[in-house]
């Protein structure tokens, strides 16, 4: 125990001596991370590098372990290979991360970058290799298998905690509980090489904390970050070895839950939305929580009571049986659920009104498109313009509307409106029709609302359906709905497609008779006259 303290409190001592001197080199050479886009939330030019303080710590602690003979150091000493497998591929990473903070690296070289790394690793030894199944028992992986598994969770992990660093102390600290956790685990596993380097980065993180915290002197930068996640993620799968299903899994899932649920999330709304699943935004959850007007510390601290919150929830599933585990899973996963749905996020807030129209609006909004269906059937056989009313009013029924109107006539009229109201005049439907410049003009309220506070009011917005062909106008409709109303439960594309093409055919047909039957009046007049 004396040899776990020694390797913490090096760490933390030579965090607490070594950051302040990276970062007065990295402001003198120049290394500073400045606010030119409005992803950054800081207003002027901060020290970066900070992942090379931490690996420093880290390397210095475990460095000083020769010095002393014990257990554990004969132990470290018989596995001194899984320590050179973490750290070799975790030293490309971390020279990732300082050529991306100095020079700038796309997602591309990134990617790359830490697929090496994570062959690199597999190739060494760290793997996943086994898997239970509930019901199944433990599987072996096939090679190709194994190797793409670890790929993900490395590449994964570690590029969620790259995400996550985004305000003062947050990536830190979510590295920090997570370290915590992965260092629990592997003591009561008695995995002594993930427990020498689990305690010496939190060491590490606790020291370099003092002075990355709101108000930061310096930032962890992508060699910091990045080395946070892949030593994270190698730790867990070289402790999860030989481990149960919660342990290989569920621990590790739960205790980077933050970073993890922060990417995944993220990948999943800018897929919603059709942009670059890998383009930098400002919608992660920090992001949404200042938007709120929340402060940088306020922001950190409820992020960090999620990560400690998330890490001992983890704890519970070391010697559970699988039905726990699922339990526990599934109500954290609807807390989750329930939180985002509380930051405003806009594709959250489809996929929910989407839910909404699919499971308890699906069978309303069928029924409104059957009813125009049918009215649209009934409009294509209509005769008259009595009994075309008739089939619109009977659409209109539906009561997604509060007032229409309805303006029938053509350029060439020559009193074809007149007379085809005056033939069907004392018809029922006809008796909201009127002549009005020379046209049909014919009016439906569904009867909650005056007229008079409809139009003009400002408050019902409408859409116009002009009654239109190749050959030329026949009018128009006006459908008016309220800004307050419910949802609208109908496809408007049924109005704009089946209802406008039926009504136009319906008033070319009608008004065309009509024309025909003045024309031949004025042709009988006039040869009267002539006569």
């Amino acid at each position: 125990m004396n040899t776990y303290i020694a390797i913490f409190a090096i760490a933390l001592f030579a965090s607490l001596v070594l950051t302040p001197i990276i970062r007065r080199l990295s402001a003198r050479i120049g290394w500073l991370d400045k606010p030119l886009d409005d992803r950054r939330v800081h207003h002027q030019a901060i020290p970066r590098v900070g992942g090379i303080a931490i690996l420093l710590s880290v390397l210095i602690a475990l460095l000083a372990l020769p010095l002393v003979d014990n257990l554990v150091t004969q132990s470290l000493l018989r596995d001194r290979w899984q320590l050179l497998t973490v750290f070799i591929p975790a030293l490309l990473v971390t020279l990732l991360g300082l050529y991306d903070d100095v020079r700038g690296a796309n997602a591309r070289v990134k990617f790359t970058a830490l697929i090496m790394a994570g062959t690199i690793f597999y190739a060494m030894g760290g793997r996943v290799e086994n898997f239970s199944f509930p019901l199944m028992g433990s599987v072996h992986l096939p090679a190709v298998v194994s190797y793409l598994a670890t790929l993900l969770w490395i590449v994964g992990v570690t590029n969620a905690f790259n995400l996550i660093d985004g305000i003062d102390g947050l990536a830190a600290g979510a590295g920090l509980f997570a370290s915590l956790v992965v260092l629990v685990v592997s003591l009561m596993l008695g995995h002594a090489h993930v427990t020498v380097v689990a305690l010496g980065l939190s060491g590490a993180l606790i020291g370099f904390l003092r002075y990355n915290f709101n108000p930061a002197s310096i930032f962890l930068g992508d060699s910091g970050s990045l080395l946070i996640g892949f030593t994270l993620a190698a730790l867990s799968l070289q402790g999860s070895q030989k481990a149960s299903t919660a342990v290989a899994i569920a621990i590790p899932l739960m205790a980077f839950g933050l970073p993890v649920i922060d990417t995944a999330f993220s990948m999943v709304r800018r897929f919603l939305s059709r942009k670059p699943v890998f383009q930098g935004d400002r919608e992660h959850v920090h992001h949404m929580l200042l938007a709120r007007g929340w402060s940088q510390r306020r922001v950190v601290f409820v992020l960090y009571g999620v990560s400690a919150a998330l890490g001992l929830v983890s704890l519970l599933f070391i010697n559970e049986t699988s039905r726990l585990t699922g339990l526990i899973l599934l109500v954290v996963g609807s807390a989750i659920v329930l939180a985002m749905g509380r930051l405003r996020y806009h594709e959250v807030d489809e996929i929910k009104a989407s839910m909404k129209r699919n499971l308890t609006e699906r069978r309303m909004r069928a029924a409104n498109h059957l009813r125009i269906r049918r009215g649209c059937r009934a409009i294509s056989k209509a005769d008259s313009l009595d009994r075309l009313f008739s089939a619109v009013g009977e659409m209109l029924e539906l009561g997604e509307f509060a007032y229409a109107t309805l303006q029938l006539g053509s350029v060439a009229d020559n009193g074809a409106c007149e007379q085809a109201l005056a033939r069907e005049k004392g018809a029922r439907s006809l008796r909201g029709a009127e002549i009005h410049d020379g046209m049909i003009r014919w009016t439906w309220e569904r009867g909650d609302v005056e007229p008079a506070l409809i139009i003009g009011s400002g408050q019902y917005w409408s859409l116009r359906l002009p009654l239109t062909n190749d050959r030329t106008r026949w009018g128009y409709v006006n459908l008016y709905r309220g800004f307050e109303s419910k949802t609208l439960l109908l496809d408007i594309n049924y109005l704009c497609q089946f209802f406008q093409r039926e009504m136009t055919a319906a008033a070319e047909r009608l008004l065309d008779e009509s024309l025909r039957e003045a024309e031949a009046q004025q042709l009988a007049m006039s040869a009267s006259y002539g006569d």
